[in-house]
């Protein structure tokens, strides 16, 4: 798990703007005018602040659907403080091509040149289900995304526009592919998800709460994985409970030495075992040479 210092977050601006007049929100807020109220103050309605945030909402969605040519990523900054509370999340919009058949895929990756994921065999009792071929938009915990982070908030304060919108392009990419159990066998009611992009370099200035198991190191065709599950995926502080948002979760990831891909394998559900992870791995690793 990571913590920032500072915190810069790529965060969802569809949570902040959902949870913004929750019903804590809401109490607050009528506490608030109650205060200026009784302070002579002029309060805001709060009809009036939800119409801004409505309108705040459309244009985002907007620049969302808006078509977006190959390369392309619009970054969108919203100053309010209502919608963006501390004043540092921002959300990243970019092009796209998504797939419902495997070989339609496997046949644009290949024209395009993306990093190789492939698998010549599904995983047993499992159906595939979409692959995602994405404009890499850099992790916020490497040096890359910190970098990126700080611009984008720097700029859209700055540029005292609420809606601030950044373009920019990318010829890298990002990779998805997501199989689902059968119906059925033993892995009905199974996720599987695997991803392949370019690796980041952690920012050193990043704090990590450790773990409360050390994951497991394995390796595979010359290539170091790391596998985790249970414990490895749990995180505590002194000052917080364990945190895990997805218990019985498992997670086998690497990065290509050759040629410097991350990957990203994260089961949960039905009862797929870490050595059919590793055999999946095995899969992707082996088929580029």
């Amino acid at each position: 798990m990571k913590f920032h210092k500072p915190v810069i977050a790529l965060a969802s601006l569809g949570l902040l703007l959902g949870s913004a007049y929750g019903s804590h929100a809401a109490a607050a807020a009528s506490q608030s005018t109650t205060k200026s109220a009784a302070k002579g103050a002029t309060a805001v309605p709060v009809a009036s602040t939800k119409e801004t945030t409505k309108k705040i909402q459309a244009q985002v969605d907007a620049i969302q659907l808006q078509k977006k040519n190959p390369g392309e990523i619009y970054y969108v900054y919203v100053n309010d403080k209502k919608v963006n509370p501390g004043g540092f999340s921002y959300r990243a919009f970019a092009y796209g091509l998504p797939f419902n058949n495997y070989q339609e895929y496997v046949q644009k990756a290949q024209v395009l040149k993306t990093p190789f994921l492939q698998l010549e065999q599904a995983p047993e009792d499992f159906q595939f289900q979409t692959a995602y071929l994405g404009v890499y938009t850099p992790q916020t915990w490497s040096i890359e995304g910190q970098k990126l982070s700080k611009q984008i908030v720097e700029e859209g304060k700055a540029s005292g526009k609420t809606v601030f919108v950044k373009k920019m392009t990318d010829k890298r990419w990002s990779i998805n592919l997501t199989y689902q159990g059968s119906p059925g066998s033993q892995q009905a009611g199974a996720f599987l998800s695997i991803t392949a992009e370019p690796a980041g370099t952690p920012d050193p200035s990043i704090e990590y709460v450790p773990s409360l198991a050390e994951p497991e190191k394995l390796s595979v065709e010359g290539q170091d994985l790391t596998y985790k599950a249970g414990d490895a995926l749990k995180y505590k502080t002194a000052s917080s409970p364990v945190i895990n948002n997805s218990p019985g979760e498992q997670r086998l990831e690497w990065i290509d030495s050759g040629t410097k891909i991350s990957y990203t394998i994260i089961a949960t559900g039905g009862e797929i075992t870490k050595e059919a992870l590793v055999s999946l791995a095995e899969q992707i690793i082996t088929g580029q040479s």
